[in-house]
């Protein structure tokens, strides 16, 4: 998932410039800075929604995402029986699991959008409660250092919800309340009232949390399926290692008819292609960059066989910063990216063979 930018195609326009300034919704501001390796936000920075690539078949769940997805109706529904929504999205480190919730935000905005004139026009409000590259070690480390437990780790987050709840203007006396509501089913049921009264729909995204066994985590979806009445949309984002599949990361919340699972899987050859052409420029400028052979790239996967999106962002990002000096325009085939996937490659089996040094004074 990338995009383009006069210097590097492969460059991802951050949502917040150094000094914290918003570049969503007032379009980009000067001096806004570039990154190799960041979610792809469209609700907040439009030019995201140009820079998606159907990789790791994320198109296939976000299919899934909007075939599934409930009416505004049952969305809003204030009976204290109805459901609100868990989205778990899950797949392995570094494939793009917080873009893909970022893009399923998108496109629920734009669901929201248009039913909204045939329902009173209710308002969509976004909460990151880890930040938008939904890093969640912050709110799952405890006082002293050690892994929190989950009832810590919900009331964390929903102080981090209740904060977007201020930032989106809602009153500040009925949020403190919440705050300090020690019930969390209470605590959820009176941010469901809240927002019934401001015609508002949250949509809360959840960071993956490095959980010390699969119960624990169990645990902790079905507290997120407690925390989700009427109105409230919980994205959760899993991560999981190789032995372990999708299907068992959902397993415990399986037959609720309020939880979508999406999951992302390993890369292919074809992923590799589509990754190139995405941001192949059209001129083939100075700095542009000319359609490769398709062959070169879908072999370079057997021999390349990048671990995951990031992996992949990363390696095109330096290939094409180094093709930039170029005399002509030169296609980013399997040729150009080899010394830098090489490089990556070298780098981590140095740090796997190196000793680790003493502590200072150790």
């Amino acid at each position: 998932m990338t995009g383009s930018d006069w210097a590097n195609p492969y460059g991802v326009r951050k949502p917040y410039g150094l000094n914290g300034t918003n570049h969503g919704d007032q379009g980009v501001l000067a001096g806004a800075t570039f990154s190799a390796d960041h979610p792809l936000v469209p609700w907040k920075q439009p030019d995201h929604m140009q820079q998606w690539v159907d990789v790791d078949h994320s198109g296939a769940q976000l299919e899934r995402f909007v075939a599934d997805w409930p009416s505004l109706h049952e969305l809003l529904a204030h009976e204290d029986s109805g459901d609100g929504r868990v989205v778990i999205v899950s797949g392995p480190p570094g494939m793009g699991k917080t873009s893909l919730i970022h893009r399923c935000i998108h496109e629920a905005q734009q669901q929201v959008a248009k039913a909204a004139a045939g329902a009173g026009d209710p308002r969509a409000v976004f909460v990151p409660t880890a930040g938008l590259v939904n890093d969640g070690r912050r709110i799952s480390v405890g006082p002293d250092g050690s892994f929190a437990p989950i009832e810590l780790i919900n009331t964390r987050i929903r102080k981090e919800i209740a904060k977007g709840l201020l930032r989106h203007a809602f009153p500040e006396g009925r949020v403190q309340s919440i705050i300090e509501e020690e019930d969390p089913f209470q605590a959820y049921s009176d941010m469901k009232d809240l927002l019934a009264q401001h015609n508002a729909l949250l949509f809360a995204v959840i960071p993956h949390i490095r959980w010390n066994d699969v119960d624990l985590r169990s645990d902790f979806l079905r507290s997120c399926l407690s925390a989700a009445p009427p109105r409230i949309v919980l994205f959760v984002e899993v991560s999981h290692g190789a032995a372990e599949t999708g299907r068992e990361v959902a397993a415990t919340l399986s037959g609720s008819a309020a939880v979508t699972h999406l999951a992302l899987h390993g890369l292919n050859s074809e992923d590799i292609w589509r990754f190139s052409r995405s941001a192949r420029a059209s001129d083939g400028g100075p700095n542009g960059l000319v359609e490769p052979d398709r062959s070169s790239l879908m072999a370079a996967h057997s021999e390349w066989r990048p671990s995951d999106v990031r992996e992949l962002r990363a390696v095109f990002h330096s290939a094409a910063d180094a093709l930039r000096s170029a005399p002509h325009p030169w296609p980013i085939d399997a040729d150009a990216l080899r010394p830098h996937w090489e490089r990556r490659r070298a780098g981590r089996a140095s740090l796997l063979r190196d000793p680790i040094p003493p502590r200072p004074g150790g």
